[in-house]
């Protein structure tokens, strides 16, 4: 579990650095994950008129977020190598969009799927 300190200096991080922390959490502990309920999370997008599912890098910081519009949602996790196979690929051919690591505002980073899939196998990259 993580501490509500940490959890409170992440989230003061730029959506950038959040990003970069998504990766590297995600790719050691081959997980991602997002709040779920009757549906997953999703957030629409200002610059655009796509729909974004939001994903986090560990269950306390979905769970951090889970009010609002998310009220009720509960931390699901993706395993990593579904995620890559199956969500991402999903989610471009459906023009949905990546809301990464938002904080408790909703705000995060907005990526396409394949930019998303381009960073998480470079990382795994890293490994081999």
């Amino acid at each position: 579990m993580l501490a509500p300190q940490k959890i409170h200096n992440l989230l003061r991080l730029s959506p950038q650095a959040r990003c970069d922390y998504l990766i590297r959490k995600v790719t050691d502990f081959q997980v991602i994950w997002g709040l779920f309920a009757d549906g997953w999370a999703t957030a629409g997008s200002a610059q655009t008129s796509a729909i974004a599912i939001a994903f986090w890098p560990e269950a306390e910081f979905a769970a951090w977020c889970a009010h609002g519009p998310w009220h009720g949602f509960e931390p699901k996790p993706i395993e990593l190598g579904h995620f890559l196979s199956h969500w991402l690929p999903g989610m471009q051919r459906d023009a949905r969009l990546c809301l990464v690591f938002a904080d408790a505002d909703g705000q995060g980073l907005l990526l396409p799927p394949e930019s998303l899939l381009q960073s998480l196998t470079h990382e795994l990259d890293q490994y081999q």
